[in-house]
């Protein structure tokens, strides 16, 4: 009985430890369980530190020198240089004669064009009276009236053939190197200097997209010579209407009034544009932390550890960068990588930030 005894309490004992223990480890195990499901998922993701883009309402360009007013004086009919009154460099004013072609077969036939067409005149005369008085019919006097303006256009031909013997200034400038002689046989076409206006110059340069709206006809803008050390006003007076596809730019062009002929064409200049505007400013972000959505551009900063969407309105956008105008604040960190996995409200951990490229929206 005694080892029965025993034996029993030997059991009962075995069995309250095996249950104590499998009470602990499901306790343990639910502890864990626990544990683990509290704990808030961390995203590790690249951040970028907002900081501010400012420019000022002041915009400078490189552009050209050239001549409003410029042109390639070329014989417009073939025949003998008779006479030759351009000189080099020779200032002139419009309607001037600068080459004369020989004319001599023109006016012989000038001559006879001018006598026939009295004698067509004089012919129609007689037959236009003959016709008052039943001496002529209608026919005939429809022939001699017809035969005058057939002998007008003749005469007038000859002449539009004499004026392409004379080549005139077409407008007031300065000759260039004249590169023929009296004597010389011109073809039509060939050159006998450029004619160039230099009392008003124009220069062409482009507006990058975030200052181009700024731009209007007529507003003024600074040229700069840096080599001779002057500078003048000059005022738009052209603006494209397009911006260009590639370069994100907006043609301009300015005209400037020189007539003390200090400016020289061909002449690289530095156009300066003052808008008035005060300050631009913006923040410049890496172009892949920017999301759209139906309501519009998005990014996540990072609050408090935690992931926060924030609805923002942008400008200029570059392959690398956009400019965000509205939504952002200095200093705030951007979600730069990871955005696929990113949501509102999760745990975000940086693990490096991309500050140290230039994602600057410059001129």
């Amino acid at each position: 009985m005694k080892i029965y005894s025993a034996l029993a309490a030997i059991f009962l004992g075995c069995f309250w430890i095996a249950a104590c223990s499998s009470e602990f480890s499901s306790s343990a195990s639910q502890k864990k369980a626990s544990s683990a499901n509290g704990k808030t998922r961390m995203l590790r993701v690249s951040g970028y530190i907002a900081v501010p883009d400012s420019t000022s309402g002041t915009y400078t360009a490189n552009g050209e020198l050239v001549a409003k007013a410029q042109v390639d004086l070329k014989a417009e009919a073939s025949g003998k240089l008779v006479k030759l009154y351009a000189k080099d460099g020779q200032k002139v004013s419009k309607g001037t004669l600068l080459a004369k072609l020989d004319d001599a077969e023109l006016q012989a036939n000038l001559k006879s064009a001018k006598t026939a067409l009295d004698l067509a005149e004089k012919k129609a005369a007689r037959t236009k009276t003959l016709y008052g008085k039943d001496g002529a019919t209608a026919e005939e006097l429809e022939s001699a009236e017809s035969a005058v303006e057939s002998a007008k256009a003749s005469k007038e031909l000859i002449e539009a053939q004499l004026q392409k013997t004379e080549v005139r200034a077409p407008f007031a400038g300065t000759l260039g190197v004249v590169e023929v002689s009296e004597g010389a046989w011109m073809t039509s076409g060939a050159q006998i200097a450029t004619l160039t206006n230099t009392s008003e110059l124009k220069v062409e340069f482009e507006l990058p997209q975030r200052f181009s709206r700024y731009a209007n006809m007529g507003d003024k803008v600074v040229l700069i010579d840096t080599e001779q050390g002057i500078k003048a006003d000059a005022k738009i007076c052209f603006l494209d209407a397009t911006m260009s596809n590639t370069s994100r730019t907006r043609k301009a062009r300015a005209l400037l009034k020189n007539a003390n002929g200090k400016f020289l064409p061909g002449t690289y200049v530095r156009v300066k544009l003052d808008f008035g505007q005060g300050e631009l400013v913006g923040i410049p972000v890496p172009s892949e932390a920017v999301t759209l959505d139906a309501n519009g551009a998005y990014v996540f900063v990072v609050k408090d550890g935690k992931a926060k969407k924030v609805d923002v309105q942008t400008g200029l956008r570059t392959p690398i960068t956009v400019n965000v105008v509205q939504g952002l604040s200095a200093g705030d960190t951007v979600v730069v990588s990871g955005l696929m996995n990113v949501r509102d409200g999760m745990g975000i951990e940086i693990k490096e930030f991309s500050n140290n490229m230039s994602y600057g929206v410059n001129e």
